[in-house]
């Protein structure tokens, strides 16, 4: 059964915090203005690039843009929302990528970050920008435990410990008008 659950004003909601991992969803980490500034330069700056991946057995296109970069390379104000992420955390990241929601046709499948490219109990830190879309978490384990959570602009969404393992998740499709949203994933690998 999925469990909608709500956000009222700025307290962090913890979806999971056990021996599966830890889920937390920080709502306002950016305030409406600074999301909205930080949205429109990514838009309009960052290298955008589509790309394909072997999906049930043939090629297919991602549904979403991405834009990456190697540690040190990213541009300054995407340096600088590292910074602040890793301070507001007390966690440092080694690596960055940005994807670009354009409307309601892009999404990203259910899925784990690979693991294996990731430190032990790795922490992963989404920032969202632009559209508020929805996020579906579901426990690997049946009977599974499912949740929704709405990533509101210049929130943070975190998943920390052995949530990778327990854990998977997803940004839907949507039918309705949706205007475009950013998402700065940080996430610490393996060096």
């Amino acid at each position: 059964m999925a469990q909608q659950i709500g956000l009222f004003g700025m307290t962090p909601r913890v979806y999971v915090d056990d021996h599966s991992g830890a889920v937390v969803y920080y709502p306002a980490v950016f305030s409406l203005r600074e999301s909205e500034e930080l949205f429109e330069l990514l838009e309009r700056t960052l290298p955008w690039q589509s790309e394909t991946m072997w999906m049930y057995d043939r090629t297919v296109d991602v549904p979403r843009l991405i834009a990456r970069f190697l540690p040190g390379e990213a541009p300054p104000k995407l340096a600088d929302v590292k910074t602040r992420i890793e301070e507001f955390l007390g966690t440092a990241f080694s690596s960055m990528s940005v994807q670009y929601y354009r409307d309601g046709n892009d999404s990203v499948a259910w899925h784990n970050d690979h693991r294996e490219e990731l430190i032990e109990l790795p922490t992963i830190a989404l920032l969202s920008l632009g559209a508020t879309r929805e996020m579906l978490v579901r426990s690997k384990a049946r009977p599974r435990r499912t949740f929704s959570c709405d990533l509101e602009p210049g929130s943070l969404f975190v998943m920390s410990g052995r949530a990778q393992e327990f854990w998977e998740h997803h940004i839907p499709k949507v039918k309705r008008p949706i205007g475009p949203r950013i998402s700065v994933a940080l996430r610490q690998r393996r060096t």
